[in-house]
């Protein structure tokens, strides 16, 4: 069922959708975190990410994903925490708010590879030197990876503060 939106959205058009996504997190030796620059919101970067296909589960989504994205192979180490309250209106007029368990992974194997039609680029930065990532959901959660914050739940109740409560 790998066209499973592409399909809701013949039916709906742009109508919000609530989605289920995951977000990784891997770094180097050096600790610097691997970002792509994305081809859907052009010239922009945010941490490797994607929606969970029907059938899969949230950690094979990300290993998945990072295969596509990256040409590496990972493995989930751990999950960071859970961040679920964001809307995001994309180029095409697609509307979604994503709720995405954000995991720590590690490369096991292969050669970094931006040729794919989702990645513009993929480079490894400074956390605390990173450019400023498109959304604010990947920007929550590069903020408390920094800050050593994991556990958490992230949620907005009106879209004016963040909530943080440890598990």
């Amino acid at each position: 069922m790998a066209d499973y939106i592409k399909d809701i959205r013949t039916k709906v058009g742009h109508a919000p959708l609530i989605m289920a996504g995951v977000i990784g997190i891997l770094t180097d030796q050096a600790g610097r975190v691997l970002l792509q620059q994305r081809s859907d919101f052009t010239g922009e970067w945010g941490l490797i990410s994607g929606t969970i296909e029907y059938g899969e589960t949230p950690a094979q989504t990300m290993v998945r994903e990072f295969k596509e994205e990256t040409n590496l192979e990972v493995e989930v180490v751990r999950l960071l925490g859970v961040n679920g309250n964001l809307t995001l209106t994309y180029p095409n007029g697609d509307v979604a708010q994503w709720l995405c368990p954000v995991f720590l992974v590690k490369q096991l194997s292969g050669v970094l590879n931006s040729d794919n039609s989702e990645t513009e680029a993929l480079k490894f930065w400074n956390p605390a030197a990173a450019p400023d990532l498109f959304n604010q959901q990947h920007r929550e959660v590069l903020a408390h990876f920094i800050a050593n914050e994991t556990g958490i739940l992230i949620e907005s109740i009106d879209h004016s503060a963040w909530q943080f409560r440890q598990w």
